[in-house]
C-alpha cells in the first residue's frame, strides 16, 4: 500500500472523527480505509488508534505520530503548490543556443524586453555556431540556419538564409565588378567555417550545384569578422538579407548580381527557433518559443 495514502486517512479520520466521515472525504469505501489504517499499524508495528462504537480515541504513540504526520503532509501540500506554481508562471533557468551573428543582430535587441515580460526566467545564453542535442536537457531553445531540421524537433521558420553576394561601394570603385563567376577568382572573398566545414560557393546549373574552384582570401567561423572586413572594403562575401538589408537600405552595400547567381546549396535555405516538442509544455519554453516566434519570424 502507499504509505502516504494511509497517512492521509490516518489525519483524516481524526479530523472527521470516524473512519467512515473520513473515507467519505477521501471518495474511499469505508473497507479500503479501514485496511488503510490496519496496514499502517502493522507497518509501524503498533497501535495508533483505540476503536470503539461510540468514538475514536489516540494511544500516547499515535498522538506523536498525528503531529509528525500532520507536519508531513502539510510540507507535501506545499511542494505541490510550489509545483503548481512554477508550472504557471514562466520561471526558472532557460537555456538558449543561437548562431553568434544572428544573435548580435537580431535577438540581443529583443533581450531586455524578455527579461522585462519575465522576470522569474533567467536566461543561460550560448553564442555559438556549436550543433546542440535539444532531445537532451542542456538545452532548451536553439536557433539555426540551414535546411529543414530532424522531423524529431519541432522547427518554427524565422526567415529566409539564403546568402546573396555583396560588397561596398568603396571595394567595388578599388576592384570592380566582377562580369559573372569566371571572374571571382581575381577578387577578395570572404568564405564561411561552419561546424562541420568550410561553406564551398559555387553556381546552380540545370537544377544541379556546382561548386567552384576559388582561393579565399580569409576563411573564418565569426560572422562579424566577415561583416567588418567587408564593411571597410576588403572583401566580397555571402550574406543573408537579414543581416545586410539595413546596410544596403542606406547604401553602405551593395547586392552584387551575376547571370549565375552565387550561392551554397540548390535549395532554399531557412533559419528557425528550434525545441524539442515535448518541452513546449514548460511555461518558460512556451514562452521564450512564442516571444522569439512574434518578435523574429517574417512571412516566407
Amino acid at each position: 500500500m502507499d504509505k502516504l495514502k494511509a497517512m492521509e486517512v490516518f489525519v483524516t479520520t481524526l479530523q472527521c472523527g470516524s473512519i467512515s466521515n473520513a473515507a467519505k472525504q477521501l471518495h474511499l469505501p469505508v473497507s479500503s480505509a479501514s485496511r488503510q489504517l490496519s496496514w499502517l499499524e502493522a507497518q509501524l508495528g503498533t497501535e495508533l488508534i483505540k476503536r470503539s462504537t461510540r468514538a475514536i480515541n489516540l494511544t500516547e504513540v499515535g498522538r506523536a505520530y498525528l503531529t509528525q504526520c500532520q507536519q508531513v503532509l502539510e510540507q507535501i501540500r506545499q511542494a505541490e503548490e510550489l509545483v503548481s506554481s512554477y508550472q504557471q508562471t514562466p520561471s526558472g533557468i532557460l537555456t538558449i543556443s543561437c548562431m553568434s551573428h544572428y544573435f548580435d543582430n537580431q535577438v540581443l535587441p529583443h533581450l531586455s524586453e524578455f527579461e522585462a515580460l519575465y522576470p522569474e526566467i533567467k536566461l543561460d545564453i550560448d553564442v555559438s555556431d556549436r550543433l546542440t542535442d535539444l532531445s537532451k536537457a542542456e538545452t532548451d531553445i536553439a536557433i539555426r540556419g540551414g535546411y529543414l531540421p530532424d522531423e524529431r524537433i519541432h522547427a518554427r521558420w524565422l526567415c529566409d538564409n539564403t546568402p546573396h553576394l555583396c560588397a561596398t561601394p568603396q571595394y567595388i570603385e578599388r576592384y570592380g565588378l566582377p562580369a559573372d563567376h569566371t571572374e571571382l577568382h581575381a577578387h577578395h572573398l570572404a568564405y564561411y567555417r561552419s561546424p562541420k566545414h568550410i561553406l564551398t560557393w559555387g553556381i546552380v546549373r540545370e537544377g544541379q550545384w556546382l561548386p567552384l574552384e576559388l582561393k579565399p582570401y580569409v576563411v573564418t567561423n565569426s560572422g562579424r569578422y566577415i561583416r567588418e572586413l567587408m564593411m571597410a572594403g576588403k572583401v566580397m562575401a555571402l550574406l543573408p538579407d537579414w543581416s545586410t538589408q539595413a546596410d544596403r537600405d542606406e547604401g553602405k552595400l551593395i547586392k552584387v548580381d551575376l547571370p549565375a547567381p552565387i550561392c551554397l546549396s540548390a535549395e532554399r535555405l531557412g533559419l528557425y527557433l528550434l525545441y524539442y516538442t515535448p518541452r513546449y509544455q514548460v511555461p518558460k519554453i512556451r514562452a521564450a518559443v512564442d516571444f522569439f516566434s512574434q518578435k523574429l519570424a517574417v512571412s516566407r
